[in-house]
């Protein structure tokens, strides 16, 4: 998994290459002033019997190559840092926008079997995580390890007897990072699920913050929250316990090593088999070993992390779209507009149908209003028509092409949408209304928003057009957030137009002018509209009436009236319901 993360840094690999150089050359560098300070005791402090102390003269001299070591080494760290740094964010941005754009590609039935919280959380702070591993995690690692490698090899130059003896703590080093390894790897991929659903909560309840309040569910809310948070906090507590243990642990192992290096290089110092000098760098060694075993056990976290947030990403990545191009397909040139459901079947969840044997046909600039009781496959018909979902059985056709051999991108330029719920995102009117057509002209966003008698309100606003609707259209009312997404519509001039409940959140008297939009807005265009009211339907060519996700009724409003069904008891509900609500 980490191997295929560092491909993402492969283009980059010029200026890691150079950073990783200025890294070896500076952890080589690093360990020189262990050698000064062995020549600052055994030339100038305390030399052997037989040799002169260089004195003050070789004091100075001495220092000053510390510091000339110090200052090297400092500078170039920080031209590596920055460097790093700029790869880091390069490869960040390259993981996160790949991994955006594959969530574009995906079917909708990825995002209805998870949450909003849990995939933001991968898009955020998982890929941060992998952008601080690849920027220092890896070549800090890399470079620890260089560094335990020259100051052995110091060490083994002077005395490689007493280096041996230094050792002994490695093996259990190993080991015990080994098991602290197996152990919190499955803590972190628990940690990370439980903080994706604190994400999740907050994603659902501060959009839909009116209703908590409505309905007054204020302290339940914080109750959810605090009970996740509390997981989360559970969770936390196993990863600190370890956490706590390791570093301690791995402390306390490498400091048995200056212990051995005590004992018996004091031996060897009063046998005089070992100067001063030598000792003090041995132990300044022993004591500079414990930084890189420290951070080595610091990365061994961090790329368990690193390692956990790779499976999260490449879980989105590596998952397929459902409804895809075929390898055949093609783009739509002309769309006349004829329609086909032939045998159309679909079930969400392989058990039960939404849609069971759908056949009719709808010609050209036909208005098709679909009706039914609630759950009866209006709404997954539509889906179907605009490929949210392939059918589970059977064919549908667009002027005899099947859906499945059309290039999606092509099939949903030609197809207007208005859902039931309507959605605007957090922008200007203008905005909004031109989603459906990039490159519209202001005059042309105008147009569409009289044709769906939303300009009049629009112009009202103090910005007008340039009135920001907020988060999910938040500052303008139901009303004018349907009317919006009408124009949205409108200014696609789609050859396909499907109206979902188009007209549910608007007034009476605003109904009567979106019908008479519609009236013209349907000529020279396929229709399909779904609607409760029936009379919203009283353009429609042909009316088709669904039940349990079978077709039951198809014709126009007249004969379906005088064939006193399913259609027929619909509109005396509608009449009775009518008349009491006039008293």
């Amino acid at each position: 998994m980490l191997f295929r993360l560092l491909a993402y840094a492969l283009p980059h690999w010029k200026i890691s290459l150079g950073a990783f150089l200025i890294m070896v050359f500076v952890r080589a560098v690093s360990v020189y002033p262990g050698i000064l300070n062995k020549r600052l005791f055994d030339e100038v402090f305390i030399p052997p019997e037989n040799v002169e102390s260089s004195g003050f003269s070789g004091l100075v001299a001495i220092v000053l190559m510390m510091i000339g070591v110090n200052v090297f080494t400092t500078s170039f760290s920080t031209i590596r840092s920055y460097v790093m740094a700029i790869v880091g964010q390069k490869v960040k941005h390259k993981l996160r926008t790949e991994a955006y754009q594959h969530l574009n590609r995906l079917s909708i039935d990825f995002y209805q079997k998870r949450n909003t919280g849990n995939i933001m959380s991968r898009l955020t702070q998982d890929v941060g995580r992998l952008e601080d591993f690849i920027a220092y995690g890896l070549q800090d690692m890399v470079g620890d390890i260089l560094m335990l490698f020259f100051m052995f090899s110091v060490m083994i130059y002077y005395n490689w007897q007493l280096t041996l003896l230094s050792m002994i703590p490695i093996p259990l080093i190993i080991v015990f990072t080994v098991y602290f390894g197996k152990k919190v790897k499955k803590i972190y991929h628990i940690v990370w699920k439980q903080i994706a659903g604190i994400s999740t909560i907050l994603a659902s309840v501060i959009p839909g913050v009116k209703v908590v309040k409505a309905f007054g569910r204020e302290e339940y809310e914080n109750g959810r929250f605090v009970k996740q948070s509390q997981r989360v906090l559970e969770t936390g507590l196993r990863s600190a316990r370890w956490e706590s243990i390791y570093g301690p642990t791995m402390g306390f192992i490498t400091f048995s090593g200056s212990i051995i290096l005590w004992f018996a290089g004091g031996r060897q110092l009063l046998n005089g088999d070992l100067t001063p000098g030598e000792l003090i760098m041995f132990m300044g060694y022993m004591m500079q070993l414990l930084g890189p075993v420290r951070m080595l056990s610091g990365l061994n976290r961090r790329f368990l992390r690193a390692a956990t947030s790779a499976e999260r990403v490449f879980e989105i990545l590596d998952t397929p779209p459902d409804i895809a191009d075929s390898k055949n397909s093609v783009r739509l040139e002309h769309v006349s507009g004829e329609v086909e459901f032939r045998n159309v079947s679909f079930s969400y969840d392989d058990e039960q149908e939404a849609l069971n044997d759908v056949s009719f046909i709808v010609q050209p600039g036909e208005m098709i209003g679909l009706a039914g009781h609630s759950g009866a496959g209006k709404s997954t018909l539509i889906s179907l028509i605009t490929r949210f979902y392939d059918p589970t059985g059977g064919d549908i056709f667009l002027d005899g092409k099947n859906l499945n051999d059309i290039q999606l991108d092509s099939l949903r330029d030609r197809i207007g949408v208005v859902l039931q719920d309507p959605f605007l995102f957090n922008g200007t009117v203008a905005e909004n209304i031109g989603y459906s057509k990039l490159d519209a002209a202001k005059t042309e966003i105008v147009a569409a928003a009289k044709v769906a008698n939303a300009h009049e309100f629009i112009v009202n606003f103090p910005d007008g057009y340039d009135t920001i609707v907020g988060e999910r259209g938040a500052r303008v009312s139901g009303g004018e957030r349907q009317r919006i997404s009408i124009a949205r519509a409108i200014l696609k001039n789609p050859q396909i137009l499907i109206l979902d409940e188009a007209t549910s959140s608007i007034d009476t008297e605003t109904e009567s002018k979106i019908q008479e939009a519609l009236e013209r807005l349907i000529r020279g265009r396929t229709v399909f509209a779904i609607a409760h009211r029936l009379s919203t339907l009283k353009y429609s060519n042909r009316l088709l009436i669904l039940t349990d996700g079978k077709v039951e009724e198809i014709g126009t409003h007249e004969e379906l009236v005088a064939k006193d069904g399913t259609y027929a008891s619909l509109c005396q509900k509608q009449t009775d319901l009518s008349r009491i609500r006039a008293l």
